[in-house]
């Protein structure tokens, strides 16, 4: 910097003009600081050594420097003023928060002094102020230039120039340009301040006198800070539009919720499909509501979120279909405020399992989802068509009544096990036409009377009863019933079954069949014809009806060509094979047939449901179906006449049999293998074979089909979390035990797949005792899991127990792999 000046004088002259104004713009803040002259009483001071050419300091600023413009300062001017403590700036960290600058203006280079120096051309410093005014008319007028022109041209600092009048002060001349207003201050202080900015007469009014020790002009640019902008490291904020709210259409808005709960439906299923849903993810906490029910309590969260969610979450069209069966501990509140929101949006409702629902509850929610006609008509109706209040054990029979009578169009109504239902409930259901399925199993206080009223009460006011399914007890002139259940019905007697089926000659316009005597199950010497409605049912259902015997299966006998599903089971040793073998031959569309506990029928039975093998004829004809040929599922059990060649006999000639119930029967390995075999090749899913306490089953039977079978039908829930299904894409590495939710294994019930099942339950002990004790040698033998258990099993490998060929005398039984009993 020295070797660019003619001489140090020059420097030092320029050294002088500097103001004693310190403005640090970090913090908008102005502070001025009482420098001391070295020599008050002089009235122009000599510049030090430390004048020029150091780099720490800087040169003081002499009183006389501003004699010029004496006249035109105020007399108080030369007023001792306090002196301002520097505070720290908290945005902007300073190279150095000492008082005195660190660096001297004579270290600078020429082209960064942003001043004109006011000195005479006669004055030591003219060959420096005609070198830094040499290019005056290139300086820039509205931006800092920092080229040599000497001229510097500000929006806020104005024009630094001491021209005519030797002032080294800078001139605001941007009025907008104000100082900070939180800056703490004396009181005569900040009125010097503040008149600073008015215009360059009053700055000298605060200058004080003696020498200065720093420099006046700001470290960086970015220490001039305009008012509007007074943190430049502030983030520039970003408005974003809301275009959910503000943009879409509440349709659309609508629609956005209602695919939520359809993601979480198609979620679902996807993982089913792909095999990722497992029983332990269906057991864990976090997976304990899937599919629609999460959707739901997803889109009920939602509701939180602002009022205007809240009125999109509850609008009626997202809440026609009710479900709430997944959440039985539903407070009352919420299922209120649901019901007001909602109001006769709701068409179906579901409030399984809720037993906290009392009668004023129930009251208050059929108020709220009734709607009026008319304003004139005093009659208010819901929109309700399908209603389940099973396990609503709380209901009275008035709160249960006044739902009815205000649902006129309801379709489906299930109220099983209710005790809030009798007699007189039939009577208000007589006011609904359209109802199609009703459910009023196991109510307690309901009996044939009520049926009886109902009936007449519907036939009565609409000719016919529009019911397709009843699981209850009989009911008379049914024409369009479907599925009928009366299991349990102590009373119900031969007869019954002979009038519900029974025609007369003027009914010609209901379907009917004329039998023969010996076709109708009565004499053969009996000449009369006997007339029989063709009923529409499907599904029948007698079980435990411990008065019936055979022959109520011959008073069926082709009026129920259209049966699917007949449930016998229970009856006992009343049902024989002559009247089940009439029933049987004209029902070629049944699927399934329950004849558990039923003791005395035989090989016949299993005859009768067992088709002949088709002959391939060449003219293409369609042959009549055979009854067995669609058949499903059989349940034998306890039916100890029926011998392996009727069974092996019906598993090969009946092509989708896939469930067969045969415990306590004399089955053999034989039959089992067999079944297996042939259910493994049709790829079946979910088949099943119970063999339970069939002695003729042994443990070499179970063993050889182990690759194939599975000991349990696992699901995967949240409700079976305590069955604690083994499930083989959990990947639990357990080495024993079979995968219970693969569909594609059958599932094989005997005595020794339930030894699977403690096995498994042992192996997932040892392993989380192992897990705990780290370092610790495990066995994943059979043996060791065993003694985990508590003791050595008799089936453990070296228990010594001989295979049940070595337990008889000759070694071998035949087909019979079981204890011998003589």
């Amino acid at each position: 910097m020295n070797a660019s000046l003619p001489g140090k004088g020059k420097a030092k002259d320029l050294a002088y003009t500097l103001p004693p104004l310190l403005f640090s713009t970090s913090d908008l803040q102005y502070r001025t600081i009482d420098w001391s002259s070295p020599n008050p009483g002089s009235p122009t001071p000599t510049a030090g050594p430390s004048s020029y050419g150091s780099t720490h300091t800087s040169p003081p600023c002499a009183s006389s420097s501003l004699s010029h413009s004496g006249s035109q300062a105020p007399e108080n001017s030369a007023q001792q003023l306090p002196g301002l403590t520097r505070v720290p700036s908290r945005r902007r960290s300073l190279s150095n928060l000492s008082v005195h600058s660190t660096h001297s203006l004579a270290a600078r280079s020429m082209s960064r002094i942003k001043v004109k120096l006011g000195s005479s051309s006669k004055g030591p410093g003219n060959l420096a102020r005609r070198l830094l005014f040499r290019n005056k008319a290139s300086a820039a007028a509205t931006s800092i230039d920092l080229s040599p022109a000497g001229s510097v041209s500000d929006p806020f600092l104005g024009d630094l120039t001491t021209a005519g009048q030797g002032n080294c002060l800078p001139t605001w001349k941007n009025l907008d340009f104000q100082p900070c207003q939180n800056l703490e201050l004396p009181s005569d202080t900040r009125t010097y301040v503040q008149q600073s900015a008015e215009g360059p007469e009053s700055l000298s009014s605060i200058t004080g006198k003696g020498r200065s020790y720093s420099s006046p002009l700001p470290q960086s640019v970015f220490d001039i800070i305009p008012r509007h902008n007074s943190d430049v490291f502030a983030p520039v904020p970003l408005v974003l539009q809301n275009i959910f709210d503000e943009a879409l259409p509440r349709e659309l808005k609508l629609q956005v919720f209602s695919a939520l709960i359809s993601l979480h439906e198609d979620e679902f299923q996807l993982w089913k499909s792909s095999g990722r849903w497992t029983a332990s993810k269906a057991s864990s906490s976090k997976y304990r509501w899937v599919g629609r029910d999460r959707g739901m309590r997803e889109l009920v969260k939602l509701s939180r979120v602002s009022k205007a969610w809240r009125s999109l979450v509850f609008d009626g069209q997202l809440w026609m279909d009710v479900d709430l069966k997944a959440f039985p501990n539903l407070p009352v509140p919420f299922l209120l405020r649901l019901a007001e929101t909602l109001g006769p949006f709701i068409k179906n409702m579901d409030l399984t399992g809720h037993t906290k629902l009392d009668h004023s509850t129930l009251g208050q929610v059929t108020t709220s989802l009734c709607v009026r006609s008319a304003p004139t008509i005093d009659f208010a109706y819901t929109q309700l068509l399908d209603v389940n209040l099973t396990g609503c054990n709380a209901l009275t029979t008035q709160a249960l009544h006044n739902l009815v009578i205000h649902s006129p169009f309801l379709r489906s109504l299930c109220v099983k096990g209710l005790k809030a239902v009798d007699n007189t409930t039939f009577d208000v259901l007589a006011l609904c036409p359209h109802l199609t399925s009703l459910n009023m199993s196991r109510c307690s206080n309901i009996n044939g009377d009520g049926l009886h009223r109902y009936a007449n009460a519907v036939l009565g006011r609409h000719g016919q009863l529009a019911l397709k399914e009843l699981r209850l007890c009989g009911l008379e002139a049914a024409l369009s019933l479907e599925i009928l259940d009366l299991s349990y019905s102590r009373s119900l007697h031969n007869s019954a079954l002979e009038a519900f089926v029974a025609c007369t000659e003027e009914e010609k316009s209901t379907e009917s069949v004329v039998l023969t005597a010996r076709e109708a199950g009565r004499e053969a010497r009996d000449n009369g014809r006997y007339r029989r409605r063709i009923t529409k049912l499907r599904h029948l259902s007698l079980s435990n009806c411990k008065l019936l015997t055979d022959i109520a299966c011959s008073n069926l006998a082709y009026a129920v060509p259209r049966l699917e599903l007949l449930e016998l089971a229970g009856i006992g040793t009343a049902m024989k094979d002559e009247g089940l073998v009439r029933l049987l031959g004209t029902t070629p569309l049944l699927r399934k047939l329950d004849l558990e506990d039923d003791a005395d029928i035989t090989d016949a039975v299993l005859s009768a449901l067992t088709p002949s093998p088709q002959e391939g004829s060449g003219s293409g004809s369609i042959q009549p179906l055979q009854t067995g040929q669609a058949l499903e599922h059989l349940a034998v059990s306890f039916a100890v006449s029926i011998s392996n060649e009727a069974f092996l006999s019906l598993i090969r000639n009946c092509p989708r049999l896939r469930v067969l119930e045969a415990d306590s029967t004399s089955i053999s390995g034989a039959v089992l293998k067999d079944f297996v075999r042939r259910a493994h090749e049709q790829n079946a899913s979910d088949a099943t074979l119970v063999a339970i306490d069939c002695r003729a089953v042994g443990e070499g039977s179970v063993k050889d089909v182990a690759a194939m079978t599975r000991p349990r039908k696992g699901w995967c829930a949240w409700d079976a979390r305590k069955l604690s299904y083994l499930d083989g894409r959990d990947k639990e590495e357990l080495k024993v035990g079979q995968d219970e939710c693969d569909e594609k294994r059958i599932v094989l019930k005997s005595f020794y797949n339930w030894q699977t099942v403690d096995v498994v339950r042992a192996a997932r002990e040892r392993h989380r005792r192992n897990s705990r004790r780290t370092g610790n040698g495990s066995s994943d033998n059979l043996e060791d899991v065993a003694r985990t258990s508590g003791r050595l099993r008799w089936w453990s490998p070296s228990s010594g127990r001989r295979s049940p060929s070595t337990n008889t005398p000759d070694g071998a039984v035949g087909d019979r792999e079981g204890c011998v009993v003589t």
